[in-house]
């Protein structure tokens, strides 16, 4: 079938679902099976993911950049990125921004912006990650996103605790605050950020979307026993790597707000400060990835239109499902 030149929704796709079931894995198979098999010629795949953007946070963040991929930056990417040396395979949104930079759902929504306007009509974007809010801008932008950071607010929030910003939220939107889970309220760059957004006079509009895409979202599951045994493992492998990265950044005493609440940053810290073990670090770490997986999975099974991935021919299925869209 001969495609035309507007880039259409067949040619995006979202791989999606809790952290430790093989999403990037998955992508990177799909990616090559489909140049191989000549439905595409060329595979962008976008990591939706909050804090892989991070540069020297690799391990901490579990941001698994292929060793058959260079660096590379072109010349209309206002990031960096990496190519597969073989074949017509880019990775964006991995290791893009350095520590002490700030990143967001609007960086990330003007990032998938830019990629896709560089797809011809035989490429394709693969989206994967399981940071639910980023793969909803994709087909539905939050009109929060028009909202710049108000710079002279966030430096008055930054002197306040934790429970004096939980006051603050609660008397300017005591509605916002009720919608929070547990951890976004004991989570400052949360809190600051609905604060500055209750706080705004004049909501600035949405970034300019056309319809609404339906593009096929995959929704990838394992068995939590074995996703949990795999998170401990991933743990214990990361973890020399890992305290090297936040010693570092520690030292330099330049780490922002998104990278210190990055899953592990904190009890490493805590490490390094002699305040805990080595095994009570990892312990407490491994607990923090499992029960962010598990508010992933809430997440994702209140969405609606998700193609669930069956346990055996994963790639297979995915392929079929492709092939009869375009």
């Amino acid at each position: 079938m001969t495609r035309s030149k507007d880039i259409r929704n067949n040619q995006i796709i979202s791989i999606v679902g809790a952290t430790a079931t093989g999403k990037t894995a998955l992508a990177l198979e799909l990616a090559t099976s489909l140049i191989d098999q000549k439905i595409f010629r060329q595979v962008h795949l976008l990591s939706a993911d909050s804090r892989q953007v991070c540069k020297g946070l690799e391990n901490l963040t579990g941001a698994d950049l292929p060793t058959d991929f260079v660096a590379s930056k072109g010349t209309n990417s206002s990031h960096p990125f990496f190519q597969n040396q073989s074949q017509n395979i880019f990775l964006h949104g991995v290791s893009i921004i350095e520590a002490n930079q700030e990143w967001s759902a609007a960086h990330f929504q003007e990032l998938f912006i830019e990629v896709k306007s560089q797809l011809n009509n035989q490429a394709c974007l693969i989206v994967v990650g399981g940071t639910g809010f980023y793969q909803k801008q994709i087909a539905t932008p939050a009109a929060s996103l028009g909202v710049p950071q108000n710079q002279a607010l966030r430096r008055k929030l930054e002197t306040l605790s934790v429970v004096d910003l939980q006051s603050k939220l609660q008397l300017l939107a005591a509605d916002k605050f009720a919608t929070m889970n547990n951890s976004d309220r004991h989570n400052p760059r949360r809190l600051v950020r609905a604060i500055e957004l209750a706080s705004a006079t004049q909501t600035a509009p949405a970034p300019t979307q056309t319809a609404k895409p339906n593009h096929p979202v995959f929704y990838l599951q394992i068995d939590k026993l074995e996703r949990e045994t795999k998170i401990k493992a991933r743990v214990e492998q990361r973890f020399a790597a890992a305290y090297q990265e936040v010693a570092r950044l520690l030292q330099q005493k330049t780490t922002s707000s998104l990278a210190a609440t990055s899953t592990g940053f904190r009890e490493l810290a805590q490490l390094i400060e002699g305040q805990i073990d080595q095994a009570t670090c990892i312990s407490l770490w491994q607990l923090a990835e499992i029960q962010y997986a598990r508010r992933q999975d809430t997440w994702w099974q209140k969405q609606s239109n998700l193609i669930e991935i069956p346990d055996r021919s994963k790639l297979e299925f995915m392929l079929k499902c492709i092939e009869e869209q375009v």
